[in-house]
């Protein structure tokens, strides 16, 4: 089975993907995780940074012996994605996005 791992949105949390895993559980081996600050997850204080949740999935993938994935990105999450894929292309098999802005800094975020 493939692996999938979903990125959640910006001030999200895997619970953005309850609905969409029941319907994907049977086709796909699912990972899921929160970014650092998100989730009950602590607020590192380097503060947020889309290379921090790159490296953060990394670090999931790692731990959880995911060699490759499948990327699904909601929003910021699919903006890690395709920093993921551009940094670490060999971990990656594939990249789909969902409502993600191309251009997202901190004045970005705090229009959100």
């Amino acid at each position: 089975m493939e692996n999938l791992l979903l990125l959640h949105g910006a001030i999200g949390s895997i619970d953005q993907f309850n609905s969409l895993s029941s319907e994907l559980k049977s086709e796909f081996n699912l990972c899921t995780f929160n970014f650092p600050g998100h989730g009950g997850e602590p607020i590192p204080e380097t503060g947020f940074s889309i290379q921090l949740f790159a490296e953060a999935t990394i670090a999931f993938m790692d731990k959880n012996k995911l060699e490759k994935v499948s990327i699904f990105g909601y929003s910021m999450g699919g903006y890690v994605a395709l920093y993921f894929a551009k940094y670490f292309p060999d971990r990656v098999e594939k990249v789909i996005t969902l409502a993600t802005k191309f251009h997202w800094d901190e004045l970005t975020a705090q229009k959100k």
